[in-house]
């Protein structure tokens, strides 16, 4: 008999022991004809005639299992099973000392909508996502407070689909979580205890830009400190001018509480570089000019200490607060410091960041915003060369700057630029937008604008959502509202007629390149499941078709194992 099979028949045989002696235990105080109810038939003689076999797989000699076999049942490992059909199970132990074994058909979770969806409030599930934290993420940018991307380039790049979905996420956060606490260290008056070596300077100085009194710092080599030493604030926010021309930096510093000989000095500085990372400094660059100008700085210290040390192979994506404690804010070389201070979150200002990167990056030709790495989609269609335009990307961005006018109390930057986000939904993705048609019929925005087009589902969707957003949160009688109405409505129109062709029985289809490429099907993975069917539901408080509620009730059933009936 195998090790396995050994190991297998002895969990077998303690089982069978535990349920005798909880029985004998028990009794004196019912007959063992009321156990007998709550006991499957021959629990207690499990064990009795195992015998191990070989279980071949499609006739193939060469490819068996080790399985058991009682009574002429087979008892396959669920190893096996796990692989061979792509289910998931593990044991838990009950409240009251059981083990369970739960057995489950997919990984991913269905949000059911409260009412009919409204564009001021979260994102569809949005408040989960933490986008910061990916492995694809390298960093938060210092210049612009914006992820940086490593999806499809290892070196870094700002990819828009992600940083809508990284202030869409903040968004939704401020909405759902308790108000921030903040602490406020300087504005400006010099009200903090700072630490000022006899040849630096730190004074107050009235600044034209900032339009307010700042602080003007001069250090040497030592620096001028701020001593913080807060456990439970990691969220730090200030406003800072540095110059190119000058070796200047604000430097903060963490400590392990459990060792606090172990410290990590986080470098703000002026660089081309997103990030560096050697010994126990990390530096984050800024985008400094020759002048003075300022930057508004919102940073989570735990997460740029996580891009550090992954930088440096030392942790994995999981970080742990209450490790650390805040020490250190200090200045070096020359520059201006206005509004420092510190909070638990503060998720309204990485909205925003995320929001005025779309105004300030936008081409203001097309619309769009491009994005700068090739996309290989499959071996039978020709990439994507840097600079195409996404719909998915396109919608996400509109759906966060729909919400930014919304929150301004009506910012028409942020209006302006959705407005112009609409253009390549009208141009052909073989001419450099994002619009096709299916059997040219049926118009599609398309995600990735290959030629020919792929269809995804998913991606479709989430440029919908940002087209109703926008026609929801701007005056009806407004032209951008009346635009926005229309694409929406023929996006609708070919969804409903569509949906069919990704049923495939058992669960979604990710795309139609089975149809437009006759070659086989890109089953949708589990999340991206979930996805479509919480897309769904959304899109369903929005329009009642009966195709859409019927499809997400079977699509969601395929997620307990259901299947499509056979002839």
């Amino acid at each position: 008999m195998r090790l396995n099979v050994r190991t297998l028949f002895g969990v077998l045989s303690t089982l069978a022991i535990i349920c005798l002696v909880t029985i004998w235990t028990n009794c004196s105080d019912r007959t063992f004809d009321t156990y007998s109810k709550h006991i499957k038939p021959n629990y207690e003689e499990l064990v009795n005639d195992v015998k191990s076999i070989d279980c071949i797989i499609n006739g193939n000699n060469n490819n068996h299992v080790d399985c058991l076999i009682k009574n002429s049942v087979v008892y396959i490992p669920f190893s096996f099973l796990k692989n061979y059909f792509e289910i998931y199970g593990k044991v838990l132990e009950t409240a009251d000392d059981k083990i369970t074994f739960h057995w489950s058909h997919s990984y991913s979770k269905v949000y059911y909508q409260n009412g009919k969806y409204d564009s001021r409030g979260v994102f569809t599930n949005f408040q989960n996502y933490k986008v910061e934290e990916r492995n694809r993420v390298k960093c938060i940018s210092a210049s612009h407070g914006v992820p940086v991307s490593t999806q499809w380039n290892p070196h870094g790049y700002y990819y828009p689909t992600q940083i809508a979905q990284f202030g869409l996420s903040h968004y939704s956060k401020n909405l759902t979580l308790p108000s921030p606490k903040v602490k406020v260290l300087e504005n400006g008056q010099m009200n903090a205890p700072w630490s000022i070596p006899t040849s630096s300077k730190l004074q107050i100085s009235f600044n034209s830009q900032a339009q307010s009194n700042v602080l003007e710092f001069f250090t040497n080599e030592e620096g001028i400190s701020l001593n913080i030493n807060n456990e439970n604030y990691f969220f730090v926010n200030f406003d800072v001018a540095l110059s190119i021309l000058t070796k200047s930096s604000i430097v903060i510093t963490l400590i392990e509480i459990n060792k606090p000989e172990v410290i990590w000095n986080l470098h703000y500085t002026c660089s081309k570089s997103f990030i560096l990372a050697k010994g126990h400094s990390i530096y984050h660059g800024m985008h400094c000019t020759e002048e003075f100008s300022w930057i508004k700085l919102a940073r989570n210290l735990i997460v740029d200490l996580q891009k550090g040390l992954n930088l440096l192979k030392k942790t994995s994506t999981k970080m742990i607060r209450s490790k650390y404690k805040l020490c250190d804010f200090k200045l070096f070389g020359m520059g201006l410091l206005d509004n420092l201070t510190i909070s638990s979150h503060d998720h309204i200002s990485q909205f925003y960041s995320a929001a005025n990167w779309f105004i300030k990056h936008q081409d203001k030709n097309s619309g769009g915003w491009r994005n700068p790495v090739t996309r290989k989609i499959s071996p039978v269609i020709q990439p994507l060369k840097p600079g195409w335009l996404s719909a998915m990307g396109q919608g996400q961005a509109i759906s966060l700057l729909s919400r930014a006018f919304y929150h301004s109390g009506g910012n028409e930057q942020y209006l302006n630029t959705a407005w112009a986000a609409l253009k390549p939904f009208k141009v052909y993705s073989k001419n450099g937008g994002v619009l096709s048609e299916f059997m040219n019929v049926h118009p599609w925005f398309d995600e990735y604008p290959t030629i020919p087009p792929i269809f995804i589902l998913n991606g479709f969707m989430y440029s919908l959502i940002g087209l109703y957003d926008l026609y929801s949160l701007t005056p009806n009688t407004s032209q951008v509202s009346q635009e926005a109405f229309l694409l929406w409505k023929q996006g609708m129109t070919s969804l409903k007629n569509l949906l069919p062709l990704f049923d495939m029985g058992s669960r979604s289809a990710y795309d139609l390149r089975h149809i437009t490429l006759a070659i086989q099907p890109n089953i949708a993975r589990w999340d991206y499941h979930a996805t479509h069917i919480n897309q769904l539901l959304l899109l369903g408080t929005l329009d009642n078709a009966t195709v859409i509620h019927t499809t997400a009730k079977r699509w969601i059933s395929y997620m307990n194992g259901a299947r499509a009936s056979h002839n």
